[in-house]
């Protein structure tokens, strides 16, 4: 009799996948060492990791939350490590190495967002006195590096091939 992902146990396959990926294989390469075809891998590998698996998907969970107790990585001694590490940095005058450890303990508990905005002045939308505008402000910003610019004043006029 087989088992399936309903029977409530793992194939020998899927539990050698699941420790696996538990290990930090990519899912595709977990596939493959587990036996699964080359060629169907990677499918396979994100059949077996998702929702549509829960028993090899809950296997996998334990298994690192396992490995991240023997380890005794948690946030909280994450934290705490990176909190000692700060402290002695203060200790010794390393102003830099405490900073970047405070840091990490921010990035760690969540408290730093990566953002970035992208702002595109396309001419072609622009008016005249927008543009001249824009040039003014490019010029301060960049401390007189950029030249002022020079408008010049005329009518456009399309050429024939």
């Amino acid at each position: 009799m087989s088992r399936t992902k309903g029977s409530g146990t793992l194939t020998p396959q899927q539990e050698k996948f699941a420790r696996n990926v538990a290990k930090g294989m990519n899912k595709t390469q977990a596939a493959i060492v587990a036996g699964y075809s080359e060629k169907n891998a990677q499918r396979a590998g994100t059949m077996l990791a998702s929702k549509s698996n829960p028993k090899v998907l809950d296997r996998i969970i334990t298994l690192q939350e396992r490995a991240a107790y023997r380890a005794g990585l948690d946030l909280g001694t994450h934290l705490t490590d990176l909190k000692d590490i700060r402290d002695g940095a203060v200790r010794n005058g390393a102003w830099s190495a405490a900073v970047t450890a405070e840091v990490s303990r921010g990035k760690a508990a969540g408290l730093y967002v990566n953002r970035s905005e992208l702002t595109v002045n396309k001419v072609e939308t622009m008016s005249k006195d927008d543009i001249l505008a824009r040039m003014q402000q490019l010029y301060y910003d960049t401390g007189g590096i950029l030249p002022p610019g020079t408008v010049i004043e005329g009518e456009s006029k399309t050429l024939d091939d």
